[in-house]
């Protein structure tokens, strides 16, 4: 899919998925994947030029490879500063977004309590809406907090690359996460992602999101339509 002077490559269909922003003379990666994907990722990302990493979240399933990848590739990492607590895994503190999520967020903040992914240092850290030109894409980081403090959006021609802070259920349905550390800031940022008004969204895990979807999902979540 052709977008201006970049394109969006599908990477993976797996539980996590990552997106490249393909520049005239350098990419940009969006999220690093998890445990098991580093033969993988070489193999694929090795056939581009990337020169900046950004981060969504430092969850581990986002940000597992990223010392790697910016070690191999001598690139640069940019994130969300309030999301630096989050790097070596031992304060994610996530609360369920609804009752029936109990189970499943204990699970979670315990699992990535006990994943201990490779610290790194970020080059270049935000904590507010910020637009960039780097190595020849326009693009502007969108602050997204909620499913974990400094969770960030990258906004390029009105397609928005928003991480986990919206899942993606069946039956046209859109919700936050299922956990978070702050779900008051979460359903903030659905609102927020609703008066962005972009064209596409594309999560962090699962199929993108059309704006048609969202709306409909706004209208039943916060106006009890549909």
């Amino acid at each position: 899919m052709l977008i201006k002077s970049g394109r969006i490559n599908f990477f993976f269909k797996s539980d996590v998925t990552l997106y490249i922003l393909k520049c005239k003379n350098s990419d940009l990666l969006i999220d690093t994947g998890f445990i098991g994907m580093k033969k993988r990722l070489k193999r694929y990302l090795d056939k581009f030029n990337i020169k900046l990493i950004i981060l969504t979240h430092a969850h581990v399933d986002h940000a597992w490879n990223a010392s790697y990848l910016k070690d191999r590739y001598n690139c640069e990492i940019l994130m969300g500063k309030d999301d630096l607590i989050n790097i070596d895994n031992s304060n994610v503190k996530s609360k369920p977004s609804m009752n029936k999520y109990k189970l499943w967020s204990s699970l979670m903040n315990k699992g990535m309590n006990i994943l201990k992914q490779n610290e790194f240092e970020p080059d270049i850290l935000v904590d507010k809406d910020t637009e960039f030109y780097l190595y020849g894409l326009n693009f502007k980081i969108i602050n997204l907090k909620g499913h974990t403090n400094g969770s960030i959006g990258i906004l390029y021609n009105n397609k928005l690359f928003a991480g986990d802070s919206l899942v993606n259920r069946k039956r046209n349905y859109v919700q936050i996460a299922y956990q978070n550390q702050n779900n008051e800031s979460a359903t903030n940022t659905f609102k927020k992602i609703i008066d962005l008004n972009p064209e596409m969204i594309y999560i962090g895990h699962d199929k993108p999101i059309n704006n048609d979807k969202l709306m409909i999902s706004y209208e039943r979540e916060f106006n009890n339509y549909y």
